[in-house]
């Protein structure tokens, strides 16, 4: 297949790929590599202040908690990364959107089952509060990427 922008040979999906980012998609992705960076940068950098800002408790700046905390933190700092470094590619963005998207509905689903054991409130519902808009972000998101 010809790169040439004006070949009759390129197909319509490879067009749609290379179509610029609408104004409203590009908003949607931007505010979730924003959000996943500041939370997982400060998580790595200032976990005294940041996890108790997101609902965890003393115990949580510690030990191992702490650690998986951390673990949680790079992933969101390299999902981020990825999407960031697709936003001009429809196709790549996609596919780090589809990931941020099933990795942000598995976290919903965490504070979710916290919530229905009734272990910490404020947590599950500040997690919820997080976790839920942004899979509906990026499930929004990566349907608008398909075409």
């Amino acid at each position: 297949m010809s790169s040439d922008p004006a070949s009759p040979r390129r197909t319509v999906s490879a067009m749609s790929q290379e179509r610029a980012l609408e104004a409203a998609e590009g908003a949607v992705a931007a505010g979730l590599i924003i959000g996943r960076a500041v939370i997982g940068a400060a998580i790595w950098l200032a976990p005294e202040r940041a996890l108790p800002a997101l609902g965890f408790n003393r115990a949580a700046r510690r030990g191992e908690a702490l650690t998986l905390a951390r673990i949680a933190a790079t992933r969101d700092l390299v999902l981020g990364l990825w999407q960031a470094a697709s936003l001009r590619d429809r196709a790549g963005l996609r596919a780090a959107t589809l990931a941020v998207t099933a990795s942000d509905a598995g976290d919903a689903v965490a504070f979710a089952a916290l919530a229905r054991r009734g272990g910490h409130p404020g947590l599950a519902v500040k997690g919820l509060a997080g976790a839920v808009p942004a899979t509906l972000a990026g499930a929004w998101l990566a349907a608008r990427l398909r075409t």
